[in-house]
């Protein structure tokens, strides 16, 4: 049956992959993003505290911000949403999202893996020349008074190469559409803004045990996605019939 947003199972599946980008955004911001954006927005606050270190200053800064930030992530959602759509322009439309599934699941599995530390992916990723260069010219920006550089800072932090946000961007290559790719990324990056805000007010700390333990959640939780997938392109290239848990069938 179709709607006039496209398939109705198809936009089912694209609402359960927001929910899960969501919880990947929260528990990856638990461990991973406080280890590696931590820092990055500490420094941020300290050098914004040099202008005015009253909360009611601080905060609308990293508001600011984030909100640049989520707006990188939209981008590079979109992006990827757009490949995604053209390639399905290529050919029978259940074929090539079979396929874009399969690719996605594969990924998805191997940066998931990564993100656990059973990989070295994530190591390659944020060690990688681009990432250094860009964290090198973040850092003689962080002081930045204005508005737009606050925002457009969080834009460079959007884009610096991260093993969890390629997850992600992997993740939005199976959106029904370009905008359901786009939110896909921002679900992620929603879920990562309140831990992120704490550290930047100075409240955000956990032990590295937490982090390791919220780093394991995040990284299975991406796995699951990733096996969600591979099931999906089962299901389209006729392998799998349909997966049920009891009863209820689960797609």
């Amino acid at each position: 049956m179709e709607s006039c947003c496209g398939n109705t199972p198809e936009m089912s599946m694209a609402a359960v992959t927001l929910w899960a980008a969501l919880g990947i955004g929260v528990t990856t911001s638990l461990g991973h993003c406080i280890g590696m954006c931590g820092p990055l927005i500490s420094t941020f606050s300290l050098a914004q505290g040099k202008h005015d270190s009253r909360l009611r200053a601080l905060l609308p800064a990293l508001l600011i911000y984030h909100f640049g930030r989520l707006n990188a992530y939209a981008v590079i959602g979109l992006i990827f949403g757009l490949v995604a759509t053209a390639a399905q322009a290529t050919g029978p439309s259940n074929e090539v999202r079979g396929f874009l599934f399969l690719v996605a699941g594969l990924l998805m599995m191997v940066m998931g893996m990564g993100l656990r530390g059973w990989l070295p992916t994530g190591r390659i990723i944020e060690s990688s020349r681009l990432g250094r260069f860009t964290s090198e010219k973040f850092m003689t920006l962080v002081g930045t008074p204005s508005m737009a550089g606050r925002y457009f800072l969080g834009v460079a932090n959007g884009f610096l190469p991260c093993g969890p946000v390629y997850a992600m961007a992997i993740a939005a290559l199976t959106a029904p559409t370009p905008l359901h790719g786009a939110g896909t990324m921002v679900a992620f990056g929603l879920g990562t803004v309140p831990v992120l805000l704490a550290v930047g007010l100075g409240a955000g700390r956990l032990a590295p045990a937490l982090q390791r333990k919220f780093n394991l959640v995040a990284s299975l939780l991406v796995i699951l996605v990733g096996l969600e997938f591979l099931f999906r392109a089962g299901k389209m290239f006729g392998v799998v019939a349909g997966i049920k848990w009891g009863f209820w069938p689960v797609f």
